[in-house]
C-alpha cells in the first residue's frame, strides 16, 4: 500500500469519526448522558472482545493495574462529559474544542516525560488557543459556552488518558487494554445510574438499540480506517486530517441538520485550531 492509500484511509476515518460524532450527537436528544456512556460502550463489548480473543495475549504484565485504572476513570469522566457537552451547547461550538487533545497531550508530556515543545509547536499551541476562544466565547462577552467548557474538561482529560494509555501499553497488549477500557467505562456508567437510582433511563437504550448499533457500527468503521492510515503516514498528518475535517463537519452538521448559525467566526476559529493542531503534530 502507498501513502496515497494512506492519505485515502486517513481521510475516511476523519469522515467516519465526524459521523460518529454525528450519530452520538442524535442519541443525546433522546437518552440520558450516563446512559449513553453505558450503552456506547456496552454496544462495542461483542467486537473489542472477539478482537481480543483472536489475539490471544489475554494476561496483562506487573505494573498494568495502576495506569489502567486510572485511564479507565478519567474516560469515564470524559465519555459524560463528552455527551452532556452535546446537551448544553450546539454542536458547532462543543466537537471543535477537542483540536485542544494535541495541545494538552504535549504540555502534559513535556511536564511529566520530560518531552520537549519546539517553538513550532508553541506557535501551532497559540493558534489552537486563539481558534478556541474565538469558538468558545459568546459574542459580545467573556462567558464560554457551557457545552464548550465542559468538552474542554474532555479534551484535557483524554490527553491525560494518551499518557496512562502508552503506560499501561507497556505491560498489555492492545487488545487486551481496549475491551479493559471499554469494559471499564461501561461499569462506571452502570455504577452512576446504580448510584443515583436512574436504571429506568437505560430503558431509552432498549428503544433506540438501532440507532446506538449505528453508531458503534461507524465507530469502529472509524477506527479501522485510522489503524490502516496510521501504518502508512506520520500520527501527526492523520491528527490533523481527523481534527480539521472533525471541526468543519461539526459546523457544517450543526447548521445543516440543528439550524445552528453559520458565521465567518466560526469557520476561521476551526480553520485556525486545525492549523495549531497541524503545527503541533507534524
Amino acid at each position: 500500500m502507498t501513502a496515497v492509500s494512506g492519505v485515502a484511509a486517513a481521510i475516511a476515518a476523519a469522515f467516519g469519526w465526524a459521523f460518529y460524532d454525528l450519530a452520538r450527537r442524535a442519541l443525546t436528544a433522546r437518552m440520558t448522558a450516563w446512559a449513553l456512556v453505558a450503552w456506547v460502550t456496552i454496544g462495542a463489548l461483542p467486537l473489542l472482545g472477539l478482537w481480543a480473543v483472536l489475539a490471544g495475549d489475554l494476561v496483562p504484565r506487573p505494573g498494568y493495574a495502576a495506569p489502567a485504572l486510572a485511564s479507565v476513570a478519567l474516560n469515564v469522566a470524559a465519555n459524560f462529559g463528552y455527551f452532556r457537552a452535546f446537551q448544553l451547547s450546539p454542536m458547532s461550538v462543543t466537537l471543535p474544542m477537542l483540536s485542544f487533545t494535541p495541545l494538552f497531550a504535549s504540555l502534559l508530556g513535556a511536564a511529566f516525560l520530560g518531552e520537549e515543545v519546539s517553538a513550532r509547536a508553541a506557535a501551532g499551541a497559540l493558534l489552537v488557543v486563539f481558534g478556541g476562544l474565538a469558538l468558545g466565547l459568546r459574542p459580545g462577552g467573556l462567558r464560554i459556552e457551557r457545552g464548550s467548557a465542559v468538552m474542554l474538561g474532555v479534551a484535557f482529560c483524554w490527553s491525560a488518558t494518551l499518557l496512562l494509555d502508552k503506560a499501561a501499553l507497556a505491560a498489555a497488549s492492545p487488545q487486551l487494554h481496549a475491551l479493559v477500557l471499554n469494559g471499564g467505562v461501561a461499569v462506571g456508567g452502570l455504577a452512576a445510574l446504580a448510584a443515583g437510582r436512574r436504571w429506568r433511563e437505560l430503558g431509552a437504550g432498549a428503544r433506540h438499540g438501532g440507532r446506538i448499533f449505528a453508531a458503534v457500527a461507524v465507530g469502529a468503521s472509524a477506527l479501522g480506517f485510522q489503524l490502516i492510515a496510521l501504518t502508512l503516514l506520520p500520527i501527526g498528518a492523520v491528527e490533523t486530517l481527523k481534527r480539521g475535517i472533525g471541526g468543519l463537519s461539526a459546523v457544517a452538521f450543526g447548521r445543516l441538520l440543528y439550524g445552528e448559525s453559520l458565521t465567518l467566526r466560526k469557520i476561521a476559529a476551526v480553520g485556525a485550531m486545525t492549523a495549531g493542531v497541524a503545527l503541533i503534530l507534524i
